[in-house]
């Protein structure tokens, strides 16, 4: 549609409405896309944008992993070292034991929230590789401890040091990849956990094994000073290979950088997740949220699921085999976990739910309970120690990806939610690590019990929330209307089911 109108030499000139032009311009997708990518075809940003997520993936994904496995065989270092002559040497009860494992998550959770809302405005790049050498730092000085004193507090600096990776992390990956592509990412990140359990428990065993007495020194003491060397030395490739945000990453092109930002911003209807909201705001909208919360219980009791893992070289001694070999033993579980979740969240994200693997994932991890709890011969036991690896590691995996697609922008509230989570969620562990005193073996009865009534909690609220998100998008359907929803005319932002 245009009109006529005269020039001054008596030629009229055609101008059309910019209504009339094209449907191509009046397509809000395309309206919305930034004025650098609005010369490219849908093809070929389809095609920049496969390009974008393999350059990312593999200049994050790797440094990430690497940083993560250090990160639980420090943390698990402790478990290990149980099985030489960690208490005897120390003079250790097994209570005071126990108290040296909770202390780590006291200093835990005082940092995550503070830290997460650090990184929302800080470079990751200089911050995640700085906590990771100071971490590595104070795990590997316990090697160096003689009394208990000295193990509690040096395991308190532990967990201080180490609370700014785990939820950091998680809340990067959320500023890179979308609500489809974060499972199986967090998957290959949290991959990290299980490979680590795993190696750590052949690692103890060669350090155990043939370091013992090295140096004057019982070879639990080189397992914290191995492992912290090795942490403070691949610390230094975050610096040299972490990008920092989409927005400000030098080795994107202009395009691709646009292109990072907007696929992000697109998800949520056009929210702009570039935007520096201010810390607090972020703090005061996560904590209003009534959906935070219960992300956050379903986050905490699949962490209670999982307390068994600090325990884990205890609980498989309890099959009756020497030090070395219940070491070794350890690893099978958790290399089939590590498999089983990459799959899981796979899955979780080819499919765009998140609700059917988590419930699935936490009933096996409860049926691996009660069999542990009830079936005393030792093949039955072994199995259940696999069905409990597999289940609450690949349930847990899933809930991290399902807490970042459900918050919505800005970016420093998705940041203190994730942060609140795992904070809270940790802050169990600190009564949990009562659960398994070796007066209770070998069944462990108690820690059975609590952890399958978590799994089962955790698949209950998992279908609760369902519910609500799913009424949210009925709701939103019936607001714009399908046939808009398809023709992206008045889009809103959908929950991930």
């Amino acid at each position: 549609m245009g009109v006529s109108i005269p020039e001054k030499d008596g030629e009229s000139v055609n101008i059309e409405y910019a209504a009339g032009i094209s449907e191509k311009v009046v397509d809000p997708q395309r309206a919305r896309l930034p004025e650098v990518l609005q010369q490219f075809s849908d093809e070929e940003l389809a095609s920049m944008e496969k390009k974008l997520v393999r350059k990312v993936d593999f200049r994050i994904l790797p440094i990430l992993v690497l940083l993560f496995l250090l990160n639980i065989l420090d943390r698990n270092a402790i478990a290990n070292a149980r099985l030489g002559t960690f208490e005897e040497d120390l003079g250790l009860s097994g209570v005071q034991y126990q108290t040296t494992v909770m202390v780590l998550w006291a200093g835990y959770i005082t940092m995550m929230i503070p830290s997460n809302m650090l990184l929302s405005i800080f470079k990751p790049r200089i911050y995640l590789p700085t906590v990771v050498i100071i971490w590595g730092i104070v795990s590997g000085a316990t090697g160096f401890v003689h009394n208990y004193a000295g193990a509690v507090v040096l395991r308190f600096l532990v967990g201080v040091t180490e609370a700014p990776y785990f939820p950091g992390c998680i809340f990067y990956l959320s500023c890179w990849y979308t609500r489809a592509e974060l499972p199986s990412r967090i998957a290959i990140f949290y991959s990290g956990y299980t490979l680590a359990s795993a190696f750590g428990g052949l690692l103890a065993a060669g350090i155990l094994g043939g370091m013992d007495g090295a140096g004057g020194y019982p070879g639990w003491r080189w397992i914290f000073i191995i492992e912290g060397a090795l942490t403070i030395v691949f610390a230094f490739l975050g610096y040299l290979l972490l990008p920092n945000y989409p927005q400000n990453t030098p080795w994107l092109s202009p395009e691709e950088r646009a292109l990072a930002s907007y696929r992000l911003s697109h998800e949520v209807s056009g929210e702009n997740d570039d935007v520096e909201e201010s810390v607090f705001v972020g703090l005061k909208q996560a904590i209003v949220d009534p959906k935070v919360w219960l992300l956050v219980f379903i986050q905490t009791a699949a962490v209670v699921g999982m307390s068994f893992t600090y325990f884990f070289p205890t609980i498989v001694q309890t099959l009756g085999y020497r030090p070395i070999i219940t070491l070794l033993l350890t690893a099978p579980p958790y290399f089939a976990a590590f498999f089983f979740s990459i799959a899981n969240s796979w899955h979780s994200g080819r499919s765009n739910q998140r609700t059917p693997n988590i419930v699935f994932a936490c009933c096996m991890s409860a049926i691996g309970q009660i069999i542990s709890t009830t079936v005393p011969q030792t093949g039955g036991r072994y199995f259940a120690m696999f069905l409990q690896a597999m289940g609450a590691f690949s349930a847990f995996q899933v809930i991290l990806s399902w807490v970042s697609s459900t918050i919505p922008r800005p970016k420093a509230k998705r940041a203190v939610a994730l942060a609140l989570a795992t904070a809270i969620s940790n802050a169990t562990n600190i009564s949990t690590a009562y659960l398994y005193p070796k007066t209770d073996g070998p069944m462990y009865r108690k820690g059975c019990i609590v952890l399958t009534v978590a799994e089962v909690s955790c698949a209950v609220a998992a279908l609760g929330l369902r519910w609500w998100l799913k009424k949210d998008n009925d709701k939103a359907d019936r607001e714009t209307g399908s046939e808009g929803v398809e023709n992206g005319e008045g889009a809103s932002f959908r929950y991930v089911l």
